[in-house]
């Protein structure tokens, strides 16, 4: 692997900086770059890293120590943004999702095809070592033939949250609840389960004053002939810890907040007795989460491009929880096969 990897970050918002504080806690990383377009922000990571700010992303992108970028800006601009990072020949982290549609995600692929750049998308949650322990339990058939998956995002943020933001939008949200917050907890449940059949769903505003959905329901067939079902939203205070439950012919296993709570499997039950370890939820504040998850993913692109290899999240993986989100706001009570 090489011995050090030099990084930019596009945007100066929340999750921008928490991939500059990642970078900068990985010893063989360096900050070496941020693209703003807010000075305020500009000023405030002139004082908190060691890097330049950058006012174009054409100078960000032809510094040559910077072998990654890290995308952090608005959804629906991660296209854009990708198409010319790939095109200088700098490789991708990309933040979820990958893009709002699977058309858009499509035309990024096509884009990487022509380069010889690696693009990973951030699905930290799947470094979580209990999800890792929950994936185990699934795959060893422990719970028999799984029959039910229930998935619920049922989140909340203030109305403060959407104020004077691209968040809620169509343009550059591409929604809000499922493909903003829910997305997560969807993509492992698809890691989980295998890809969808059918689906049906609804959505609606019922709460913010924004264009995209605050309330969401869905429910679905997977291929392996299992149902589901997925409820979310940001309007249902206080917002309560994400879950995925899984029901099988030989016992269940609850999964919430990024631990493994509860199991009628006695082999299962006998570790979880003692045990509290908890990773935290985003359920009611979106940076309540730990770093260690994001660092993992980080180091995950450093080594597939080191030892030439595919990120464990790349595009095809990235693209299912879109084309699921997608099939879901296309539905509208209709069934609608998943792209």
């Amino acid at each position: 692997m090489k011995k050090k990897f030099g990084f930019g970050v596009i945007g100066t918002g929340n999750i921008a900086k928490f991939h500059a504080d990642c970078i900068e806690k990985i010893p063989n990383a360096s900050l070496l770059g941020v693209l703003s377009k807010s000075e305020a922000r500009a000023r405030e990571v002139a004082k908190n890293y060691n890097a330049p700010v950058f006012w174009e992303l054409e100078k960000l992108l032809y510094h040559p120590d910077i072998d990654i970028i890290c995308v952090c800006n608005e959804s629906g601009l991660h296209g854009a943004s990708i198409a010319k990072i790939a095109n200088a020949g700098k490789h991708v982290l990309c933040e979820k999702p990958l893009e709002t549609t699977v058309e858009k995600i499509d035309q990024i692929a096509e884009v990487v095809k022509s380069t010889s750049i690696q693009l990973a998308c951030v699905f930290q949650n799947r470094e979580n070592p209990e999800y890792k322990q929950l994936k185990t339990y699934i795959d060893s058939g422990i719970l028999g033939k799984i029959l039910l998956c229930q998935t619920t995002i049922n989140w909340y943020r203030p109305p403060s949250y959407y104020e004077g933001s691209w968040r809620g939008t169509k343009a550059l949200d591409g929604g809000a609840a499922l493909i903003n917050q829910g997305i997560h907890t969807i993509d492992l449940m698809l890691d989980l389960m295998g890809e969808v059949a059918l689906v049906s769903g609804l959505v609606d505003t019922l709460h913010h004053q924004i264009e995209g959905e605050d309330v969401a329901v869905a429910a679905l067939k997977f291929k392996s002939g299992a149902l589901g079902t997925i409820s979310g939203g940001t309007a249902l205070f206080p917002g309560e810890p994400e879950s995925i439950t899984l029901y099988g012919t030989m016992g269940n296993i609850a999964y919430s907040g990024g631990k493994i709570i509860s199991s009628t499997v006695s082999s299962i039950q006998q570790v979880l007795i003692g045990y509290e370890e908890n990773p935290g939820s985003a359920a009611s504040d979106p940076m309540a989460i730990t770093d260690q998850f994001h660092i993992a993913a980080i180091k995950d692109i450093m080594d597939a491009i080191g030892n030439k290899r595919a990120p464990k999240v790349n595009i095809d993986q990235a693209k299912k929880s879109v084309a699921l989100i997608n099939a879901i706001y296309k539905s509208k009570g209709n069934v609608v096969k998943p792209n």
